[in-house]
């Protein structure tokens, strides 16, 4: 027999029905314990919880035992789960962005999904009912994948390495650092209960939990060292999602105090309340249109009191306002270059420190033509300005050989190098004002 077919052979489990109890009852349930024991080749606790009908259903085998017969398809209640929890594990090998919780609530989807029993995926729960296992293997079927071509799938994932599991130890002081100054607690990242994984029925998490704790870690120390309480609440509220119809209230905490603090308009106007609850922690989101009204009150200040200083603006309206300046000397310093003395700076930028033949090494590499302007933070058409305008300069860079190649090395140099980020700002600016793409190719053929 076929080991793969031999491992699936599956146990089901039958009903004890009220009729089937009437229809037996002088040859099976009314005698004592140790007798049908002995008699049909049970167990005696078996026997006993039989009879005293303290199990709703027993396996096939016992049914043939106990009633000589074949027991019929309507009466079967559950089945083995070894080939259901198989076939979960393939399809979450091959889905990836499918969760434990979205496989519960397509396959149990009379049940409470508020309270999943993943017991059925881990194996302490032995038996499923049949209507589950169809489920599961409709799944399959939809996706276009026989039966036959499944059980093949699933010897061979069975003998790959599990390399994507890694032990839950390692990931524990992470969870418990997050849980301690974040407040997220570690069972909303292991999508399991926190108790199983302490008291060592559960020992690994997946690859793609301890990717996202160790993430959700170095964004924690990230957001704990700005000492800004809104990173904080808002990577708590990356695990536990938004909730509908509402902001979290540190996200306007500025504004509000701004419009307090310079506008004289009390808090109240726009809270309902007094901002002591929401100060003290005790109430954390308050709703969209209250926080959008206190946004709309500072633009409005703002537009009919130009001159406040900015560094007394709310964090966002000075961001905004300094990017607005830092724009304007770019452009200034862009029409500063594009005169005579300035091409003169801009060539000094970009004349190479070394001479052709040692970026033609092979040792430090090449990039193609078509992928400099990533390398270099540049739009497309910004970089092909700028080559088409400086071709005596990229040619003792470049090789090539069928296609154009820049050195790694130039393009390091150039990255690193003091004042290129001006001639880039520049040649951004010259690729928005300019309708005509630049052509370079009879600066590189």
């Amino acid at each position: 027999m076929d080991p793969t077919k031999k491992r699936y052979y599956r146990q089901h489990r039958v009903a004890l029905t009220d009729e089937l109890r009437r229809r037996f009852a002088s040859s099976v349930f009314s005698q004592p314990a140790s007798v049908v024991a002995k008699r049909f080749g049970l167990p005696y606790l078996l026997a006993y919880n039989i009879i005293n009908g303290r199990v709703s259903s027993i396996t096939e085998r016992h049914y043939r035992l106990l009633f000589g017969e074949d027991p019929p398809e309507r009466q079967i209640l559950r089945v083995t789960s070894d080939y259901f929890r198989d076939m979960v594990e393939l399809w979450l090998y091959l889905n990836d962005d499918t969760t434990k919780l979205d496989l519960y609530r397509d396959l149990f989807a009379r049940r409470d999904v508020e309270r999943p029993d993943y017991r059925v995926f881990t194996g302490h729960i032995k038996t499923v009912p049949p209507e589950v296992e169809h489920r599961m293997e409709r799944k399959f079927l939809d996706s276009g994948i026989d039966r036959k071509t499944m059980l093949h799938w699933i010897q061979a994932f069975r003998e790959i390495p599990r390399r994507d599991r890694v032990p839950y130890r390692r990931i524990r002081p992470h969870l418990l650092f997050l849980q301690k100054n974040i407040g997220i607690h570690p069972s909303s990242i292991l999508h399991q209960q926190f108790n199983r994984y302490e008291s060592g029925r559960l020992k690994s998490v997946s690859r793609n939990v301890s990717q996202r704790v160790k993430t959700l870690k170095r964004a924690a120390e990230k957001a704990l060292a700005s000492g800004r309480e809104i990173e904080i609440h808002q990577l708590r509220e990356s695990v536990y999602g938004p909730k509908a119809g509402y902001k979290l209230y540190v996200e306007v905490a500025e504004e509000l105090h701004f419009l307090k603090s310079v506008a004289g308009k009390g808090p109240k106007r726009y809270l309902g309340r007094t901002a002591a609850p929401y100060e003290q922690g005790m109430v954390k989101r308050i709703a969209a249109w209250r926080a959008e009204k206190i946004q709309r009150e500072c633009h409005r200040f703002l537009n009919l009191n130009p001159e406040v200083p900015i560094r007394i603006l709310p964090r966002r309206f000075r961001q905004h306002q300094l990017a607005r300046f830092f724009k304007l000397l770019i452009a200034r310093a862009a029409d500063i270059l594009s005169r005579p003395d300035g091409v003169v700076v801009e060539k000094q930028i970009l004349m190479p420190s070394h001479r052709k033949a040692e970026y033609e090494k092979e040792v430090y590499g090449f990039t193609l033509f078509e992928k400099a302007p990533r390398t270099l933070g540049m739009k497309k058409k910004a970089f092909d300005l700028m080559v088409a305008r400086n071709c005596d300069i990229f040619r003792q860079v470049g090789k090539y050989t069928q296609r154009w190649y820049l050195s790694d090395l130039y393009l390091k140099e150039l990255s690193a190098r003091s004042g290129f980020n001006l001639i880039s700002a520049r040649y951004e600016l010259l690729a928005v004002q300019q309708k005509q793409p630049a052509s370079i190719d009879r600066c590189v053929n």
